[in-house]
């Protein structure tokens, strides 16, 4: 491994197959979270499904397609950048945030992770 000096400091920088591991763990780490990402945002548009059920309002089925066309989609297509911006634009329209407590608290944070972890990656790959 080479290294380089750093003040009185030695950092050893990765060799070769360290930095296909890292990538492999972050490809791997990546698409858990896009399928428990995945899973949440179903459990969520059945929610919408039975509130437009229950209701007399046609607003829950237009917010599940919304979710399932411009936030679901870009996500299965590994667009996650556009998976969530159209998500913050969701849950911007009121009162969205309120009741899609799930959207809010575990898959918008798992959604800026993704985004995150893309980076990273695409850091990996320009380093192998």
């Amino acid at each position: 491994a080479a290294q380089a000096s750093t003040g009185n400091r030695h950092c050893t920088m990765p060799d070769l197959s360290d930095l296909e591991r890292l990538l492999h763990e972050a490809q791997v780490s990546r698409t858990r979270l896009r399928q428990h990402i995945i899973v949440l945002i179903y459990e969520e548009l059945e929610f919408l499904m039975l509130l437009g059920a229950g209701g007399v309002s046609s607003m829950p089925y237009h917010k599940a397609a919304v979710l399932r066309n411009q936030v679901l989609k870009p996500l299965e297509a590994d667009d996650y950048a556009r998976a969530a911006e159209e998500l913050d634009n969701f849950l911007g329209e009121w009162p969205m945030d309120r009741i899609m407590r799930l959207l809010v608290s575990e898959v918008q944070p798992a959604l800026q992770l993704m985004v995150q972890r893309e980076a990273e990656i695409a850091k990996l790959r320009q380093r192998i």
